[in-house]
């Protein structure tokens, strides 16, 4: 008998509704799966199993009197510990924000709640969400379920390891820096960054204090297979009026794809970025020959543009420009003595970056330029393959050594384009490799789609036996 743990969410559902599993039933296998797993990754915050079994049998006894369930009835789910859920310490990681419960929930939380979903926990991010990898003063430490030397990526590395484990079959990170899409990655799951205001960021952390770099960030489904990305996607998108960068446009899972007339560019190398190792290129150029005759055209092509990426998005909005100035004077108004090892290595790096506000404005201008010259280069391609990053998993602390390895993500950042996350291979250390599909703004369901069909020709990938 396959277990409940290892079943995707969207099965889960229709079980629940079949009634051949109850959601306690359900619920309970998770929280022994998360209770084997969780003493090794270290990837569940604030959990609770008594809250958890009572909040299924509610949902029980909702089936039971006949009143017509929802869309997620029953459904466990877990969310980054960036994003607001009531009565949940919403604390980023970051000792001076943990403070009291959150008194409400963001959006998005919101309507996962509205429609049946039930709160495992939260899960662990950096401090400030700084980091490409988890770990913090609160919480300490996550680990790869691939390997426990390795990092589950950040800053979304809670719910992507997690996931992969089979602790929670989905959850929601966020993404202002390929912080949904190299966890994924490294972690051997599918993920989705949404076109740039699809999804409300209402309640969500940091919208509040991000600033000019606040249209780099989007929020996103994780889960193990692309049908759950969709199905949430159809859950959580949509203007939610508070939001002011949300227009009211939804997704559509409905729209047909014809893959055989898709354009499709693909590339390996970004030449200003660290180049992707070998198992990478391999894994990438398998699924590429076994797809290649699924669509309209395939085409090695590298748009030249990405050339200026680690310049436009690191340099101008993740280290700000300032020298670190603005995160220090944050800590300071936390009142926080002591900082994470992730978050001195940060501002050592950010300390290497000041400009002037003319200097800034001008690297604003060229933002724009970049965006404009990404779609006129859309006009040849319908879809981007490329990789996620140039490697798989690196060993824990060495994030800021390889800062040059998310180049191929942080670009998607800038246009603000949808972009999904699918694995397609095994390095010969047996870590996972992923790559992401790009597409078009509000072409959300054209990287879904293509996603789809790789991870049907190849399979969901197995849960990793943690040790």
């Amino acid at each position: 008998m396959q277990e409940i743990y290892s079943l995707s969410a969207t099965k889960l559902i229709k079980k629940i509704k079949t009634k051949k599993l109850s959601v306690t039933e359900v619920s309970s296998a998770f929280i022994n799966r998360i209770e084997q797993v969780n003493p090794s990754l270290n990837a569940v915050l604030q959990f609770d199993p008594e809250r958890i079994l009572n909040d299924a049998k509610i949902a029980d006894s909702i089936i039971s009197s006949g009143i017509k369930i929802n869309k997620l009835h029953g459904l466990p789910i877990t969310i980054k510990d960036a994003c607001h859920v009531k009565n949940f310490i919403v604390s980023k990681g970051c000792p001076g924000l943990f403070k009291t419960p959150s008194t409400y929930d963001s959006t998005v939380v919101a309507r996962l709640k509205a429609a049946g979903a039930i709160i495992l926990g939260l899960t662990n991010t950096p401090e400030l969400l700084l980091s490409y990898e988890s770990d913090n003063l609160i919480y300490g430490r996550t680990n790869n379920p691939y390997d426990l030397t390795r990092t589950p990526g950040g800053s979304s590395g809670g719910e992507a390891a997690i996931i992969a484990a089979g602790g929670s079959p989905a959850g929601i990170g966020s993404d202002a820096g390929g912080s949904i899409r190299q966890p994924a990655h490294y972690c051997g799951i599918c993920a989705h960054k949404p076109t740039q205001g699809l999804v409300p960021l209402t309640g969500n952390f940091p919208l509040d204090s991000a600033g000019i770099g606040s249209h780099l960030l989007t929020m996103g489904p994780m889960a193990r297979n692309v049908e759950d990305l969709i199905l949430l996607m159809s859950v959580i998108s949509g203007t939610d009026q508070i939001d002011p960068n949300a227009p009211p446009v939804i997704f559509k899972k409905t729209i047909p794809v014809n893959l055989k007339s898709l354009r499709i560019a693909y590339f390996f190398n970004n030449p200003t970025d660290t180049p992707p190792c070998h198992d990478t290129v391999k894994a990438m150029s398998n699924v590429i020959e076994l797809l290649r005759n699924e669509f309209f055209s395939v085409t090695k092509d590298y748009p030249e543009l990405l050339n200026s990426v680690y310049r436009l998005h690191l340099e101008t909005f993740m280290f700000a420009g300032d020298g670190g100035q603005s995160i220090r004077q944050l800590f300071a108004k936390l009142k926080q003595d002591h900082i994470s090892p992730l978050s001195e290595s940060f501002l050592n790096l950010a300390s290497q970056y000041k400009f002037s506000v003319t200097e800034l404005r001008q690297r604003l201008i060229e933002v724009e330029q970049f965006r404009y010259g990404m779609l006129r280069y859309m006009e040849n391609y319908d879809i981007i393959i490329s990789p996620v990053t140039a490697t798989p998993a690196h060993f824990h602390g060495e994030t800021f050594a390889n800062i040059r390895d998310v180049g191929y993500a942080i670009a998607h950042n800038l246009t603000g384009w949808p972009v999904t996350v699918v694995p397609c291979g095994y390095a010969n250390n047996g870590l996972p490799i992923g790559i992401q599909i790009i597409a078009k703004p509000w072409h959300d369901h054209v990287c879904l789609a293509v996603a789809m069909k790789i991870q049907k020709t190849l399979g969901v990938f197995p849960i990793p036996y943690i040790k």
